[in-house]
C-alpha cells in the first residue's frame, strides 16, 4: 500500500513527492526491486519477498522520493513492536547533493515518531557524510567512533526492554522474521561478552542487519545443517540466542549469547536444540565467566586456549554426546 506523505522542494527548485510503501505491495515490486537491485543477494532476498508476501509480523516500509513520477531516493525500515532497523538509504548518483535524502529522512523520522516508535538502529561508516546526516536527525554512535548508531524516543529503552521482573516467564522460540530488530537490540548492547557469534562474525556491540538475513535464509533453505533458538522475556525482548551449524559428518559449531541478566536461563536453549551426534565445538573469550559456567554445566569440556592478534584469549570448548 502506498501512502503520500508530502512534498519537498530540492536545492534545484524541483518538487519531490514523498510517500511510503508498506509491504507487501505487488504494484511496487518491480520498481523497488530494480531500484535496489545493486544490493547484496541476502538483502535482495528480503526485498523481493516482502513486496510479494507477509513475512510473519515484520513491518517493512519503503520511504520513497519521486521526481515527475520517477523514483530517485529510498529509505527502508524493518520494524516490530516499535523497534526497527533503518537501511537501504540510496539516491541515484545523478540526483545527489540536491537534499533529496535529507528531505526524505525528515518525513521518515517524523512518521516513526508519530507511530510511537521506540528505537531505530543503523550501520554506516563513522565520520562519513551519511554519518553526519544521521547525526543531524538524532542518531548517535553506540560506542565512541562507531558507525553503528541508534536513535531512541525512550531514554530508558534498554532498561525497560531488558527488564527482568520474572525470569521464569522466559520462553524458547524459533526464529521469525519479526525478531530481526529485536535480535539487533540484543547484539547491540554495550555490556556483555565480546564474542557473540563465531558463525556470523558478531563481535562487540554490532548491527545484526545483514547477518540475520543469512541466518534466516540458512534456516529456511537448509534446516538439516542450521538451527537457531531464541529466548524471549515477558517484555517481548530477545534476551539470548543459540545458533548451531552442522556439517556433513554431524559435527557442530555452537554460538551461545545472552544479555548479562539472563545467562541462568540459557540452558533452556541447549535443551531445546536438536544436537547432532558428532562433536560440538563452541568458542568464548576467557573473561566470559557466565558463558563458560553454562557450557561446563551442559557437559562441554575445555580443549584449548588461543590468543588473537589483539591479545584476547579465546577458549575452545567441545561437547561429545554419549
Amino acid at each position: 500500500m502506498y501512502t503520500p506523505l508530502g512534498e519537498v522542494t530540492l536545492k534545484t527548485g524541483e518538487l519531490m513527492e514523498i510517500g511510503v510503501v508498506f509491504a507487501p505491495d505487488i504494484d511496487h515490486e518491480t520498481e523497488l526491486g530494480d531500484f535496489l537491485g545493486h544490493k547484496p543477494d541476502n538483502y535482495k532476498w528480503h526485498v523481493d519477498r516482502c513486496l510479494t508476501q507477509p513475512l510473519d509480523l515484520l513491518e517493512t516500509r519503503f520511504y520513497i522520493g519521486k521526481l515527475s513520477g520517477r523514483l530517485i531516493t529510498n529509505i527502508m525500515t524493518t520494524e516490530y513492536n516499535g523497534i526497527g532497523i533503518l537501511g537501504h538509504v540510496f539516491t541515484l548518483p545523478e540526483q545527489r547533493r540536491k537534499g533529496a535524502c535529507k528531505g526524505l529522512m525528515d518525513y521518515q523520522m517524523r512518521d516513526f515518531q508519530d507511530r510511537e516508535g521506540r528505537m531505530l538502529y543503523l550501520g554506516t561508516g563513522y565520520d562519513s557524510a551519511p554519518y553526519w546526516i544521521y547525526h543531524y536527525f538524532g542518531f548517535r554512535s553506540v560506542y565512541p567512533e562507531a558507525g553503528f548508531m541508534t536513535y531512541s524516543t525512550a531514554p530508558e529503552f534498554e532498561t525497560q526492554h531488558f527488564a527482568r521482573d520474572n525470569a521464569l516467564a522466559t520462553k524458547v522460540k524459533s526464529v521469525q522474521w519479526h525478531d530481526w530488530s529485536a535480535l539487533t537490540a540484543l547484539t547491540g548492547i554495550v555490556d556483555g561478552d565480546y564474542l557473540r557469534s563465531s558463525t556470523y562474525g558478531l563481535k562487540g556491540p554490532t548491527n545484526f542487519e545483514g547477518g540475520f538475513l543469512y541466518l534466516k535464509q540458512n534456516l529456511e533453505t537448509d534446516p538439516q545443517h542450521h538451527q537457531s533458538r531464541l529466548l524471549q522475556s515477558e517484555t517481548g525482548a530477545i534476551v539470548a540466542f543459540l545458533i548451531l551449524q552442522i556439517d556433513e559428518e554431524q559435527n557442530g559449531q555452537l554460538d551461545l549469547f545472552a544479555h548479562p541478566d539472563f545467562w541462568d536461563q540459557t540452558p533452556k536453549l541447549i535443551a531445546a536444540a536438536n544436537l547432532p551426534s558428532g562433536k560440538i565445538v563452541s568458542q568464548t573469550e576467557s573473561t566470559a565467566k557466565e558463558r563458560i559456567s553454562v557450557l561446563k554445566q551442559q557437559g562441554f569440556d575445555q580443549l584449548s586456549v588461543e590468543t588473537t592478534q589483539e591479545g584476547q584469549q579465546i577458549v575452545n570448548f567441545q561437547y561429545q554426546r554419549g
